[in-house]
């Protein structure tokens, strides 16, 4: 029998599973009111206690005070001392029309004293703009549910009708644990479809129930227990009178049922609110949840403006997330590790201080007292053995041996890999997966983050000298550098002599503006000795990826681009000799400002101090670029190439529709496929209704509070530098990824000025690659952001703005090398601009004014 949370009248602060009111969607939410409903039905329902929609100040979202003083104890006494699961239960959510799947924020591993704070979270997330979208603008009631944690075995979702196919058959899909890897779209599940007579079918193999396979499987659920959960799913749908999607979970030999809804489309029908074109394949879109762990997350909009691939995510893995805990210690970071999640969709990822407890949900992180950190630093073996190490590598200056350790060893080992000419096509299916092994290998080399700290530290140290003695922000300092970082803006320059023809030949001119892939053969034929450098130029700059993904062509992959800006950087006048040239002039120009004024004030050590840092940052400005375009760049190409043709032969043998669609599994799910010839196609689908979902509704910037900036004016020097260094080239508000400065006035949106200079121009809002051949000469392109590749499309344009990223991003480095006015970071640029609308981009001050 439940316990009661209340047992007097219906307007009680909270709401028990059992008690009266609980299945009323109109005060505990739909959520919780079908729960309830299905608990006192006698399905397996876990306990659960509801916020009520009248427990929450309409004005500011928080608890009233009669719910907020009696939360603790009600919650305790009725599930217990947690951990708690903490869900949204709207009134219109889980409908048979739109499900509001995913929009609310879930927290898990919820502890009794962050309760509070969790459920006013997952209440605010009602005014999130993702959920104001969905909602067309419709005011929201939402009540919140709270559940003690299952400690599951296996959990997953179940459909009572193929989603996809509309099929009539149970389709379960299963993993390990918890499922937030499963619905935010991580974790590749174990999939089983369960008929009306009880055969089963898994991604491995298809058998009957009470075959002599029954019960083997080395997934998380064997066949009897998938039986059950298909069961229970029809069970549900009988009850609720119509398909259900479920959510459910094993612990300690007991099914549990964790939520039920009406499947909103089946067979590729999707309502149109929030949703894509109803009956194209390509266009539907399926919910992700959206479960936030406890802790920090930050978005990271910059190198994933859309959401990675799955066949991408091992760029993360083996690069950035493997790397960094060794890269850490070398260097005396005192960081710990970064981890990432996917939520909704979107990658987010957090750094974890070096001997950080677990972060707990609803619970804001404090940093420890100054005299605690202090002791620390003394008696923590992990933080004497970092502080050692920071003082080791300022000693030695770890920072000049690595860049010349780039320039000399690990850079032309790179660069030699790229001559490993292979014909993939000829390789037999082991070759294949050994040359994407090899791939895999070489993007794990540590050179990319290990020479990321090579360029932090002396960029910090000039950004130190500039600030105490002269008083200089970052964009003043950046001027002494301009000029300096060549591997991004190279294939631009060596556009140069194709230029220089398509002027001198009116005939080309015309072709090439309405370029499309018939056009470079028919150049073969017509203009051989054009064509040939056009294939010249590709063969060296075009097999790079033009993203942080694999997920879209090369340039190599899509000519008509580069012929399209060939024809537009003719008619811009832009002169690549007189853009090195105006660059160097403006840095020799700062650099004889900044003498002139330390001549007047600075004694003889500080403009010696100077003089050591300018020419340490000046050595290590070019690095940043460097190691991106041959460490992750170039090889990314090569693993998309090797994505193809696996694609290519999983087509063939009738397990893709198309070689493309290998990018929506892993990596290891498609080596596994080219093995165990098992039709990948339903996968794919659903993969790419869940990317359509996601990229219809961006996250927030970040989940979780903010964290405490750590006090590093404790530190020893060495370790301090190293550290501050760090955080602020890579911090959210930092150098990097930019932080929006808000101007005043008549400016149509601000950010921050990157590059500077004034543009009038038209608008060119750019939402990817494929949109290159729309730039024409002196547009001013408003883009998300953009990457070193699109270095091509700076000569053609008169100024850029992008939503995200800082001085030191990739597009600001770019914009001040060719000289062209910038402004980034403004946030909403993309969605205030419209293209054709005529304006002015001052770069100086990061404002964009109509013209």
């Amino acid at each position: 029998m439940d316990r009661q949370t209340n047992t007097s009248h219906d307007r009680t602060p909270l709401v028990g599973s059992g008690d009266r009111g609980s299945t009323d969607p109109g005060r505990v939410g739909a959520k919780a009111a079908v729960l309830a409903e299905l608990r006192l039905a006698g399905f397996p329902v876990p306990h659960g206690v509801s916020v009520p929609v009248d427990a929450f100040d309409p004005d500011d979202g928080q608890l009233r005070h009669a719910a907020a003083e009696r939360l603790r104890d009600l919650v305790s006494s009725a599930l217990g001392p947690g951990p708690f699961a903490v869900r949204s239960s709207g009134v219109s959510e889980d409908g048979a029309e739109s499900s509001f799947a995913g929009q609310f924020d879930t927290l898990l591993d919820v502890p009794l004293d962050g309760l509070h704070d969790a459920v006013v979270q997952c209440h605010r997330s009602r005014t999130a703009t993702r959920v104001v979208a969905y909602a067309d603008g419709a005011p929201l009631e939402l009540a919140v549910l709270i559940q003690p944690m299952v400690a599951a075995e296996a959990s997953g979702v179940a459909f009572t009708r193929d989603p996809v196919t509309g099929a009539d058959h149970v389709v379960v899909e299963a993993v390990r644990g918890l499922g937030e890897g499963l619905v935010s779209g991580r974790a590749t599940p174990q999939q089983w479809i369960v008929d009306s007579d009880a055969s089963v079918a898994t991604a491995d193999r298809a058998h009957h129930h009470d075959s002599a396979e029954s019960g083997g499987t080395d997934g998380p659920l064997d066949t009897e227990r998938a039986l059950a959960v298909a069961d229970l799913a029809r069970r549900v749908a009988a009850a609720r009178g119509a398909p259900q999607d479920i959510e459910w979970a094993w612990s300690d030999g007991s099914l549990w049922l964790l939520q039920a809804r009406p499947i909103t489309a089946i067979g590729g029908t999707r309502p149109s609110q929030g949703r894509g074109t109803a009956g194209n394949a390509h266009d539907e879109q399926i919910p992700v949840p959206i479960v936030v762990p406890p802790g920090d997350w930050t978005r990271d909009d910059f190198h994933e403006p859309e959401p990675i691939s799955p066949f991408g995510r091992v760029l993360l893995t083996e690069q950035i997330i493997k790397v960094f805990p060794a890269v850490f210690e070398e260097f005396g970071v005192l960081l710990d590790r970064a981890e990432i999640q996917h939520i909704g969709g979107w990658l987010y990822m957090r750094m974890v201080p070096l001997g950080a407890p677990a972060p707990r949900a609803g619970r804001t992180p404090a940093p420890p007292p100054r005299w605690l950190f202090r002791m620390l630093l003394r008696v923590h073996p992990r933080m004497r053995r970092r502080i050692r190490a920071a003082q080791l590598a300022v000693a030695e200056d770890r920072a000049s041996a690595i860049a010349r350790q780039w320039t000399e060893q690990w850079k032309p080992e790179h660069i030699a890999d790229l001559g490993r000419k292979l014909d993939l096509a000829s390789l037999d299916d082991s070759g294949l997966t050994a040359e994407l092994d090899h791939r895999i290998l070489v993007i794990s080399h540590p050179a990319h983050l290990t020479v990321t700290m090579a360029y932090v530290i002396p960029m910090y140290e000039l950004y130190l000298a500039c600030r105490d003695l002269l008083g200089w922000d970052a964009p003043e300092m950046l001027q002494l550098l301009e000029g300096l970082s060549t591997a991004s803006t190279e294939p631009a320059r060596a556009m140069a002599p194709l230029v220089d023809q398509a002027r001198s030949r009116p005939d080309l001119l015309v072709l090439l503006d309405d370029a499309d892939a018939s056009t470079l053969p028919r150049l073969r034929q017509e203009a051989p000795e054009f064509a040939a450098a056009v294939d010249a130029h590709l063969a060296e700059f075009g097999h790079r990826v033009l993203r942080y993904d694999v997920i879209e062509p090369t340039l190599a992959e899509v000519p008509h681009l580069l012929l399209h800006l060939i024809a537009q950087q003719a008619r811009s006048g832009f002169d690549a000799a007189r853009a090195d040239a105006e660059a160097e002039a403006r840095r020799a120009a700062a650099a004889t400002r900044a003498r002139s004024i330390l001549t007047e004030r600075a004694s003889a050590s500080d403009r010696q101090r100077f003089e050591q840092a300018l020419v340490r940052a000046r050595d290590a400005y070019p690095l940043w670029d460097d190691r991106v375009v041959w460490t992750f760049f170039t090889q990314a190409a090569l693993l998309r190439y090797c994505g193809l043709e696996i694609g290519t032969r999983l087509t063939a043998r009738g397990q893709l529709e198309e070689p493309g669609d290998v990018f929506l599994l892993e990596v290891e799910d498609a080596r596994a496929a080219l093995g165990d010839g098992v039709d990948r196609r339903d996968r794919v689908r659903r993969r790419r209704g869940q990317r359509n979902w996601t990229m219809a509704h961006p996250g927030p910037v970040s989940f979780g509070p903010e964290p405490p900036d750590p006090p590093f004016d404790v530190l020893p020097p060495a370790a301090r530098l190293v550290n501050e260094a760090l955080l602020w080239t890579l911090s959210p508000t930092g150098n990097f990824f930019g932080d929006r400065v808000i101007a005043g006035g008549d400016s149509l949106v601000s950010g921050t000025p990157a590059s500077a200079g004034r543009h009038t121009g038209t608008v060119r809002v750019i939402r990817g690659e494929a949109e290159f051949d729309q730039v024409e000469a002196g547009d001013v392109v408003v883009c998300q952001v953009t990457s070193p590749a699109w270095s091509i499309v700076f000569p053609t344009m008169g100024a850029l703005v992008t939503d995200v990223g800082g001085v030191l991003s990739h597009p600001a480095i770019i914009a001040r090398e060719f000289g062209i006015p910038c402004v980034v970071g403004t946030r909403d640029a993309t969605s205030v601009l419209t293209t054709g609308q005529r304006v002015t981009v001052d770069g100086t001050n990061g404002v964009v004014q109509a013209a």
